[in-house]
C-alpha cells in the first residue's frame, strides 16, 4: 500500500532517516580503527638514521590502507617517535639507538605516502579532561607522540583507543613498535588484525619471533587486499 505524506511530513521523515544513518555510521566508526605505526622518514627511507631494511617496499600497501580507511570513513590513529637528542634510548647518552626522529628534523616527519589529513599530534604527557575531549571531538587523524618503542608509554593512547573494538595495524618495525602496539591492544581485550604485507622488521629472525608472539596472544594476520573483508 502506498501512502501519500504531506510535503512537510516527507521532509520530517527524510531528516529522521538521515539522523538514523548518522547514528549507525557513528557506531560503525567506534567499532573499527586503523593504526599506523611509526611510518616516518628515519625508519622508512634508506637514508634514514634508523632505516628498517626493505621498508620502502611496503609503502604502496600503506598508502592503499590509508586510502581505504578514508574512503570508508574509518578513523585513523597512529604513533610517531618525537625525540630530543638526550632521550634515554639515544646512544649519545648511553642508549641502544643512534639519533633518530629528532623533533623538527626531516627524519621525524611522516613519509609522503602516510602524510596525515588534518592531524592532531598528541603530546606524551597526561592530558586534562578538556584536552582529552578535544581529541575525542577532533575531525581528522590523530597521532600519539612517544619517546620509546611503546605507543602506550603515551598515557593518552590507552584512554583514546579504548573506545574502539577492532584495530587494523601496520607500519614499522615488526619486532619493536608494531609488536608493542599489537600486544598492548590485545591486553586491552581488542581484536587486532596485523597487515602482514604492510610491516617490516629490523631483523628477519626477531621479526619472525615477534609474529609468533603476536599470533600466540591472539592477533590475526591478513594481507592489504583482504582488509575489505573485515567490514562485512
Amino acid at each position: 500500500m502506498c501512502m501519500n505524506f504531506p510535503f512537510k511530513d516527507s521532509v520530517f521523515l527524510l531528516n529522521f532517516f538521515r539522523e538514523r544513518i548518522k547514528i549507525t555510521n557513528m557506531k560503525q566508526d567506534l567499532d573499527i580503527a586503523f593504526l599506523d605505526v611509526d611510518t616516518q622518514y628515519d625508519f622508512m627511507d634508506p637514508r634514514g638514521n634508523l632505516y628498517v631494511p626493505d621498508s620502502e617496499k611496503i609503502v604502496g600497501n600503506i598508502e592503499k590502507l590509508l586510502a581505504f580507511a578514508r574512503k570508508n570513513g574509518l578513523p585513523i590513529f597512529g604513533s610517531v617517535d618525537a625525540h630530543n637528542p638526550d632521550d634515554p634510548e639515544m646512544e649519545t647518552v648511553g642508549g641502544p639507538f643512534p639519533l633518530h626522529c629528532i623533533k623538527g628534523d626531516k627524519g621525524q616527519e611522516k613519509i609522503s605516502a602516510s602524510a596525515p589529513l588534518n592531524p592532531l599530534w598528541v603530546e606524551n604527557r597526561k592530558y586534562t579532561a578538556d584536552e582529552l575531549e578535544s581529541i575525542f571531538s577532533h575531525q581528522g587523524e590523530i597521532y600519539f607522540e612517544k619517546q620509546s618503542f611503546n605507543l602506550f608509554d603515551n598515557p593518552n593512547a590507552r584512554i583514546v583507543l579504548d573506545r574502539f573494538k577492532l584495530f587494523v595495524v601496520f607500519g614499522v618495525a615488526t619486532d619493536y613498535c608494531v609488536k608493542a602496539a599489537v600486544l598492548g591492544l590485545l591486553e586491552m581485550g581488542k581484536t587486532v588484525y596485523v597487515v602482514e604485507d604492510a610491516i617490516k622488521p629490523v631483523a628477519s629472525e626477531s621479526g619472525e619471533e615477534a609474529i609468533k608472539e603476536m599470533k600466540k596472544k591472539g592477533a590475526k594476520f591478513i594481507k592489504a587486499d583482504e582488509v575489505h573483508s573485515i567490514l562485512r
